[in-house]
């Protein structure tokens, strides 16, 4: 068969798809999903880079990873991207806010260096209604556990597993102690302003602060395009990824 025949073909089969998503509206929202999807990363104006050219020679990092279909938050491309990224910069002392399953919990502390420490923040379930912010996506945080992935491993001695809400939270035992800090909390806007302004406050000098979810959720998405204009130094967009890095003593290229 020619390509030619092979691209009609293609072409042929996604005309079927939208005309039957017009006439039955359950398939027409999950195309108009994956299309509002698509289009969001189109409009998101954060640069992209690769990791390689964030980290030069990051690439020749090996990692561990311990991979499971119901691992929660986030994808296998996101879990090696930050394993990669605390082994490559030897972190020692890190701080996650929104802990869920504790997959990257486990991957964060499985790959940093011996000696390192891991502390990880969640809102439990009961906090909900006492929550300082605004709320988004409620079923991420009402489950029956938090941070199952890492207990009983090798991995939770290097663990200390904290719980309350991020946004009023006594963090004085960390600001200005931790060299890398993992945002992967409240999905709204003043969760993810908040949780940012914090992760600032708990770098010391040449940290790096990493956020998930860029431009999935609203929320994150407007909060990381105002701060790039705002704080110095620069945010990357992972390519591959929905993560952004930024460091707070990062030049931009051009500027060297």
């Amino acid at each position: 068969m020619e390509e030619r025949q092979v691209s009609r073909w293609a072409r042929r089969r996604v005309a079927s798809h939208l005309l039957a998503g017009t006439v039955n509206p359950r398939r027409a929202r999950s195309a108009a999903t994956a299309m509002y999807r698509a289009l969001k990363s189109s409009a998101a104006r954060l640069p992209r880079a690769s990791l390689a050219s964030i980290f030069p020679g990051i690439e020749r990092t090996e990692v561990r990873v311990r991979y499971s279909p119901d691992q929660g938050g986030g994808s296998l491309a996101d879990v090696i991207t930050l394993a990669q990224a605390v082994k490559y910069l030897g972190c020692r002392r890190m701080f996650e806010i929104g802990t869920f399953r504790g997959h990257t919990t486990f991957h964060l502390a499985l790959n940093a260096p011996p000696g390192s420490h891991v502390y990880t923040l969640d809102l439990p379930a009961a906090g909900v209604s006492a929550a300082k912010l605004a709320l988004t996506d409620l079923e991420l945080i009402q489950k029956s556990a938090s941070g199952e992935w890492f207990h009983n491993t090798e991995c939770q001695p290097r663990i200390t597993q904290l719980f309350g809400d991020s946004a009023a939270f006594d963090y004085s035992a960390y600001q200005g102690k931790m060299d890398f800090v993992f945002i992967d909390g409240g999905h709204s806007y003043e969760y993810a302003m908040a949780d940012s302004l914090t992760a600032r406050s708990l770098l010391d000098s040449g940290g790096t602060v990493l956020w998930h979810d860029y431009p999935t959720y609203p929320g994150v998405w407007r909060c990381l395009e105002e701060l790039s204009g705002a704080w110095p130094g620069r945010f990357a967009w992972v390519e591959g990824t929905a993560l952004v890095v930024w460091k707070p003593d990062w030049i931009p290229d051009g500027n060297r």
